[in-house]
């Protein structure tokens, strides 16, 4: 009788422990409950099925929302420091000094415009090479012109892709490599002090590859030796009104060539206010502070963009620092800027 009934009792406990577990689970599951696992969760579902890819235009407006941020951070920051708009270019000298202001003049221009298409390096990995938005359109570009000749070329964008560097130095990588790279490519070089390509560049190129031995600048000067003349001269003498890419790398010239260029197409008549660049490349020396200093390059590159210029790439120049005797702040940068204003561009296109 004992066993019958340690055997009932022994049924009953295990009865009630499995109804305690079921009321224990299902209390559970109303907290928390257990993921579908015959369906997606919205999480999964976002993750294995993506929205439709952002067109050109919707890149450029995340773009230029973006910059627009920075703009307004730029003018926050400055603002900040006791001596604005007097602000050294390297105002932390010492580490006490960097709670405070760590900050260089670089950081007040970040480049925060992406370029909506890819971005390739083109030249050698050390200093004469250059970034390059949109690479892969260029290399597509043909030209309408069965011949390669520079008196062969129009005014026509779409005629092929027309190339200015200035500053050649003996450093041709860069130059050699877009004319392999984009055969409907005219590269027009000038340099005041040397005499020729650098050896890079291939004879097979030579029918595309233009040099001059001419300078860059403020104001035309045809008697000085070499000659200098601004940019809108040049253009002039080659028959162009548009340049797909500009390269610049003239030694601290920049900004006064560059405010002659803007000055011109300011003042020109019948102009619209707008440079006819696609996209420029260039190296911004600070030689001194009398002559760039911060209010100076705020004005200048604030002017740059409201004629649509953007950067969209910034790589710092490092050799001023490691080859300097002593202490030497980082003076030179590499920026990419592409003209969101420019209709001709073939990077605004879909």
């Amino acid at each position: 009788m004992a066993l019958r009934v340690a055997q009932v009792c022994g049924i009953w406990f295990w009865l009630a422990f499995a109804f305690f577990l079921f009321v224990i689970f299902h209390q559970s599951n109303l907290v928390l409950p257990t993921p579908n696992l015959d369906s997606p969760s919205k999480f999964h579902s976002s993750i294995s099925s993506p929205s439709k890819p952002l067109t050109i235009l919707q890149r450029i407006s995340r773009s230029e929302s973006a910059w627009r941020t920075s703009v307004s951070l730029r003018h926050e920051m400055a603002s900040h420091h006791p001596k604005y708009p007097h602000i050294p270019l390297f105002p932390a000298q010492k580490l006490s000094d960097f709670s405070k202001t760590p900050y260089t003049l670089w950081d007040f221009f970040p480049a925060t415009w992406t370029c909506p298409h890819d971005i390739q390096r083109v030249g050698r990995l050390g200093d004469g090479g250059k970034w390059v938005c949109g690479m892969s359109l260029y290399e597509k570009r043909r030209s309408s012109s069965s011949s390669s000749s520079s008196s062969s070329q129009t005014a026509n964008p779409n005629d092929g892709i027309t190339i200015y560097s200035f500053g050649v130095n003996d450093e041709s990588t860069f130059e050699a490599e877009m004319l392999t790279r984009i055969p409907s490519a005219q590269i027009h070089a000038y340099d005041f002090s040397v005499s020729k390509f650098g050896p890079q560049l291939s004879s097979s190129h030579a029918s595309r590859a233009h040099f001059h031995k001419y300078g860059l600048g403020a104001k035309d000067i045809p008697s000085h030796t070499p000659p200098f003349y601004t940019l809108q001269t040049l253009m002039k003498q080659n028959n162009h009104s548009y340049i797909d890419i500009l390269k610049i790398d003239i030694e601290g010239s920049e900004y006064t060539a560059l405010d002659a260029f803007m000055d011109f197409h300011d003042q020109e008549e019948g102009g619209d206010g707008k440079l006819p660049v696609g996209q420029v490349m260039i190296e911004l020396h600070l030689v001194d502070d009398e002559h760039v200093h911060f209010e100076r390059f705020t004005k200048w590159w604030e002017r740059l963009e409201k004629f649509g210029m953007r950067p969209t790439w910034f790589e710092t120049n490092l050799l001023a620092v490691t080859l300097g005797e002593g202490k030497t702040d980082p003076r030179c940068v590499e920026y990419v800027w592409v003209n969101v204003r420019d209709e001709r561009s073939i990077l605004l296109g879909e």
